[in-house]
Order: structure tokens, then C-alpha cells, then sequence
């Protein structure tokens, strides 16, 4: 983002520079609301991004288990708070390897690597970030049990198939965001992951299409242990299900 311009005692300089500045200061405010790489890219394209398109993504889901107990005893500005730190730790992995966030549902998150931007690699990125999410769901335990407090397990859902994205809602308010069976899979996998081991603090599930497609990029140097075909809730047929194991 561009720095602010000092102010001038020239006043037309003066002027210019205080309309500058609240600018950027928009364009700040601007990009809190909306994705970073779209914005990065209506700024460098100067237009919005395509209406529909459709594409082959990597999604990814994240879902703390139990986390309706945890906020039983929690105040709403405690559970703010609280989640707000959470998203910050998580988010900021997503988003250094190329991922968007596309919203936060309660104490989840939807995310996807391949869109706005091309990225012919989105699957072993979203793995990349998956793991450094472990990492530091894990160091960030090891201080809560330090302190005599209850560690949050963190389940995530991985999957790669073709999805529709764009532009989607009603005329008065859009959202950048993507639609499609791969979605609800991802998010079925998350669903999976969270009934497994309890006392574990962060369990990764891969699809065998998300596995798939790391595959072409072999320099990648993750281990998925397989669990075999999983049957998803409300669709026909079984998934090929894998363990990301954690390089730490």
C-alpha cells in the first residue's frame, strides 16, 4: 500500500494531498472487507474481476471441535475476541500462499487457492499452508496448557475439483465467492476430520483429487497417510481420504 503524503502550505498541493490520503485511507478500509488478491488485481486491472467463470480450485475448511462448549462459559466480547485472534493465526498462513479467504462462518473458515489469481500449483499451496496452521495450532497449545487453559482442536477439510466462481447475490450486494459439489465435499471432509481423535490438537484430511493434483509438482515433500474411502454425507458414492502429516 502507498504511504500518505505530507501535508503542503501550498494549498492546491495541500488539497490533493489530504483527497490522497483519504483515498488510501479507503482503500485500507476497503481491503478489510474484501480479499487482498482481489483487490490487488481491480486495482491493477482497473475493473472488476470477470462475473462467472469456472475452474479447477483447491478449498479448504477449518473448524474448531467443540467449540459450542468452549463459548458456553464465555462472554460475546470474550468470544470476539477470542475468535478474532484465531482468524489472524490462521488467515495469515492462507493468505501468505496465495489463498482467499472467503468468509468466516462462526468459528470456521472457507478458503480457496486459484482464483482471482491463476495459480497452477493451488493444491500443494493450500497444503503448505495447512501445515503451517498445525504448526502453530500446536505452539499455541503448548502455551495454553502452560497456563492451565484448554487447547483447541482444529479440524481442516481439503479438496480440489472444478467450482464456479465470480461474482454471486443480488444486485444491491455481491459477493466474490465460488459454488459447486467440490465446496460441499471440503467442507464434508472438515465434517470428518472433526470426529476424529478428540485429544489431538490439529487433524488435516486431504481428498485423493486434492492428493491428485500435488502429484504433478513432486517437489513437494508432504507425507498423506491414507485412510481409504470415506462415504460424504448427502452424496452418492465414497471419497479417497488421506492424513496430511505435519513436517514438524
Amino acid at each position: 500500500m502507498a504511504p500518505e503524503v505530507p501535508d503542503s502550505r501550498i494549498r492546491e498541493l495541500s488539497e490533493a494531498s489530504r483527497a490522497f490520503n483519504r483515498m488510501i485511507a479507503a482503500l485500507r478500509l476497503f481491503e478489510v472487507y474484501v480479499p487482498k488478491q482481489l483487490v490487488l488485481r481491480m486495482m491493477l486491472g482497473g475493473k472488476a474481476v470477470e462475473a462467472i467463470d469456472e475452474r479447477e480450485l483447491t478449498i479448504m475448511f477449518t473448524d474448531i471441535r467443540g467449540f459450542s462448549t468452549i463459548a458456553e462459559n464465555m462472554e460475546a466480547s470474550e468470544i470476539a475476541e477470542f475468535l478474532n485472534t484465531h482468524f489472524d493465526m490462521l488467515a495469515e498462513p492462507i493468505e501468505a500462499e496465495g489463498g482467499t479467504v472467503d468468509k468466516y462462518i462462526g468459528d470456521a473458515i472457507m478458503a480457496f487457492w486459484g482464483a482471482p489469481e491463476d495459480i497452477p500449483d493451488h493444491a500443494v499451496r493450500a497444503l503448505r499452508a495447512a501445515d503451517e496452521i498445525q504448526q502453530r495450532i500446536r505452539a499455541d497449545n503448548g502455551q495454553h496448557r502452560d497456563a492451565g487453559e484448554t487447547p483447541l482442536a482444529l479440524r481442516i477439510g481439503i479438496h480440489t475439483g472444478p467450482v464456479v466462481v465470480g461474482n454471486i447475490g443480488s444486485r444491491n450486494r455481491i459477493n466474490y465467492t465460488i459454488v459447486g459439489d467440490a465446496v460441499n465435499i471440503a467442507s464434508r471432509i472438515a465434517s470428518i476430520a472433526k470426529e476424529m481423535a478428540a485429544d489431538e490438537d490439529c487433524i488435516v484430511l486431504v481428498s485423493g483429487d486434492a492428493r491428485e493434483h500435488t502429484m504433478r509438482y513432486p517437489q513437494h515433500d508432504y507425507i498423506l497417510e491414507p485412510l481409504g474411502a470415506r462415504e460424504i454425507r448427502g452424496r452418492e458414492g465414497t471419497v479417497s481420504i488421506f492424513r496430511l502429516e505435519s513436517t514438524s
